[in-house]
């Protein structure tokens, strides 16, 4: 994302403050021609990745409730993508299981349905399992379960011409192979759609179901898998038989399916009444028929049940002229050839029974249908989205739509930024997903965010105001520069200007303490210290006065301060008079004429070398003053972190006061990457106390950081980070150090 140059710097006070004077802070960081954020500024067509997807819900019933689990297959039968739709079982003290908690995570519900629990418990649920939740009754009012539509307002396929539907009167089986709906359902439905076929004989949803044309197959219309990890496998064709209309079987048959490989692999899965499925016309036939599939597995049917004895399913399978194959029933596994062979499986079919088929249902996926489109992206305007819909609606109804696209690089994922680009959206996948009403073509005004005011939003919710500290006032105002501070980085440059740097007040009240043996100074002789220390002569060194450099290397570094515009040459005067020592610039040296000594006027010499006059360098007095205050290890991190991603954005040394008046100082807060930082930099790693470590991460938890950030330009000890390790990992914060190696690279050698 592109950020403008600002050409003054304005300090942030409070939230009263303008979003734009925000933007204008820092904008230098990323060297954009100047342009305020009232400009438009075009950035370019950029590509965009839409995906139009369905909200889908997993439902909260009572487990062992026989009524409210067949009313949640009832209502997933009127939502696109119902099929998909899991059914958690909630105990009666409310616990949750492993395997539903798996289930949530892995199969990506937008929210849950309380089906029977109580308010409270639904509460509890839904707070263990991270998804907002609806009553029943209010599933199409409110809550972004609500973002779908009717399966029927989707164009069908030509075939089939009839999809069979579950009567509200038959068998709970009937109901969980191919959807049932409600009189109250079946009034709703107008015109030619629905086509629907309901068979007094229950061979009819049987074959159905072969076939795949259930209404719950209906409900998967332009409903297609779009991810899959890890990469599910093709799956021998799993027999599921319920043995008294078993609540059981119907409930984990319904889960399996709901959370099988639908598009990047195959799981053929039925569900037939032990009792009946031998009195079907032809059955038999239509089911190994279906067997005919690549020669990809090592058993053509895997039988199962919670209901039926072992006995009755080799009876059955028998009958339907399956053979047993014992060597597969005996494994834990079943074998998947890759790649997949090119031969077809042939009779005679062969089975094996297994009590459980869940371990095909081990992967994270996501659904929808998607569609490439452009974007001419703008900042300080609105960007508009506009594509044709890759889902053929024939009615109204609502949907989500997820964006992808580079627009957004840099974003923290956080619901507040996205609600910043537009008003009902929220950041799903790394994608932008915003809720619509289904049409035939999408056109979406976006109003994407600078990462400042997305930073300014992200502090908004956590802290009364903030402003800048004294140091952050310097480095601003030494950012302002049209210098360069990725030379920060260059071998040799910080150590120069730490060797230029005039000791000011701290260093002369360290100086003072350690002279007269004491640990801490009076208040007023701190006070006389640093007024004495303000007006104190600035420093200035020859080629010779850098420490650890040879003369090569310093003289190298002093000559790339002095065309940054951080440094200046001059001659020195050292007057025999009145015993003065004086730098002049070389500008302020006249052509013709003498030295004169700027305190007493008396007529010297230059200090000369072997060759001539000496040439003498000093920092100007800004970049000065930032040194002495330690500003500069905060722009040699700045800088590290700029380089290291493109994307960031960074305040240097602010005051945070938090809602309960408490104040804290952060030296780094910005956004990298997307991630947002709060860091503290050190001009030396032993600094970084354990005190120090336990207030600084505290503060960066406090403020809602993603990334708590230590820095010091020498070396940070193996024990420092671990317990910077410990200390973000009890906050739930990632560790981000940056040291000598990162931020020092090594010393060019002395020619």
């Amino acid at each position: 994302m592109n950020h403008q140059r600002s050409s003054r710097w304005v300090g942030a006070s409070s939230f009263d403050l303008d979003v734009d004077v925000l933007h204008r802070t820092y904008s230098w960081l990323t060297g954009c021609n100047t342009c305020l954020v009232s400009e438009v500024e075009y950035q370019g067509l950029v590509p965009v990745v839409a995906t139009v997807v369905p909200a889908r819900a997993a439902y909260l019933v009572r487990d062992g409730n026989r009524e409210g689990f067949r009313r949640a297959v009832q209502e997933a039968s009127t939502r696109w993508g119902g099929a998909t739709e899991p059914i958690l079982p909630i105990s009666d003290d409310g616990r949750v299981e492993d395997w539903v908690k798996h289930a949530v995570s892995s199969s990506s519900v937008d929210g849950l349905v309380n089906v029977d629990l109580t308010e409270n418990e639904a509460m509890a649920v839904s707070a263990e399992l991270g998804l907002p939740w609806v009553d029943i009754a209010y599933i199409d009012h409110t809550g972004p379960v609500r973002l779908t539509c009717h399966p029927s307002w989707l164009e069908a396929p030509a075939s089939p011409e009839f999809w069979a539907v579950s009567q509200p009167s038959g068998e709970l089986w009937q109901a969980v192979v191919a959807g049932e709906l409600t009189d109250d359902h079946l009034s709703i439905l107008e015109g030619p759609e629905p086509a629907i076929a309901t068979y007094e004989n229950l061979d009819g949803i049987g074959r159905s179901q072969l076939l795949g044309s259930t209404w719950l197959d209906r409900t998967m219309v332009s409903l297609y898998g779009t991810y899959a990890s890890p990469a599910p496998a093709t799956t021998p064709t799993i027999l599921w038989v319920t043995t008294g209309d078993d609540l059981r079987d119907c409930w984990d048959f319904w889960n399996t399916r709901a959370l099988g490989p639908r598009t990047f692999a195959r799981m053929p899965i039925f569900l037939v009444p032990f009792e009946d499925v031998l009195h079907w016309d032809s059955f038999d036939k239509h089911l190994l028929s279906s067997l005919d599939r690549p020669n990809e597995f090592s058993v053509d049917v895997i039988i199962t049940s919670e209901s039926t004895s072992d006995d009755d399913l080799h009876e059955l399978a028998k009958r339907l002229g399956l053979e047993f194959d014992e060597e597969a029933n005996t494994r834990i596994g079943l074998v998947s050839r890759f790649p997949v062979p090119t031969d077809r499986r042939k009779p005679p079919f062969t089975y094996c029974i297994h009590d459980g088929v869940s371990h095909f249902t081990n992967f994270d996926r996501r659904y929808g249908a998607v569609t490439l489109a452009d974007a001419h992206f703008f900042t300080g305007r609105t960007s508009t989205v506009t594509f044709d819909s890759p889902v053929n609606f024939k009615e109204g109804g609502r949907t989500l739509v997820r964006l992808e696209s580079q627009m957004f690089e840099g974003l923290p994922r956080r619901d507040r930024v996205a609600a910043l680009i537009a008003s009902n959206a929220i950041w799903r996948y790394d994608a932008l997903q915003i809720g619509v009403m289904a049409s035939s073509k999408f056109r979406l005004e976006l109003s994407v965010p600078r990462l400042s005011e997305a930073l300014h939003t992200l502090l908004q919710d956590s802290v009364k105001n903030y402003s800048l500290s004294d140091k952050g006032s310097l480095a601003a105002a030494f950012l302002q520069r049209e210098g360069h501070l990725q030379a920060l980085l260059e071998p040799n440059l910080f150590e120069t200007i730490r060797a230029l740097t005039t000791p000011r007040s701290k260093s002369l009240v360290r100086d003072l303490a350690r002279a007269v043996g004491e640990s801490e100074l009076s208040r007023e002789i701190v006070e006389v210290a640093q007024s004495w220390a303000i007006q104190g002569k600035r420093v200035y060194k020859n080629v010779s006065g850098i420490p650890g450099l040879g003369g090569g290397a310093a003289a190298a570094a002093l000559e790339r301060l002095c065309a940054l515009g951080w440094a200046e040459r001059g001659l020195e005067i050292k007057c025999a008079t009145c015993h003065t020592s004086s730098f002049i610039r070389l500008g302020s040296i006249p052509a013709k004429f003498g030295a004169k000594c700027p305190a007493c006027d008396e007529m010297q010499q230059y200090t000369l070398s072997g060759s001539g006059p000496t040439v003498f360098y000093r920092l100007d007095g800004l970049s000065d003053r930032a040194s002495d205050q330690g500003v500069f290890p905060h722009l040699l991190t700045i800088a590290a972190l700029t380089r290291l991603e493109v994307h960031s954005w960074f305040m240097p040394g602010v005051d945070v006061v938090f809602h309960d008046e408490a104040r804290n100082e952060a030296d780094v807060i910005g956004l990298h990457g997307g991630q947002f930082v709060v860091g503290e930099v050190k001009t030396t790693a032993s600094e970084f106390t354990d005190q120090q470590l336990e207030k600084d991460i505290a503060v960066a938890r406090r403020l809602g950081a993603d990334v708590y950030l230590m820095a010091a330009p020498d070396q940070i000890s193996d024990e420092t980070r671990e317990l910077a390790g410990r200390l973000c990992t009890a906050a739930n914060i990632k560790l981000m150090v940056l040291a000598q190696d990162a931020l020092r690279p090594s010393p060019s050698s002395d020619s």
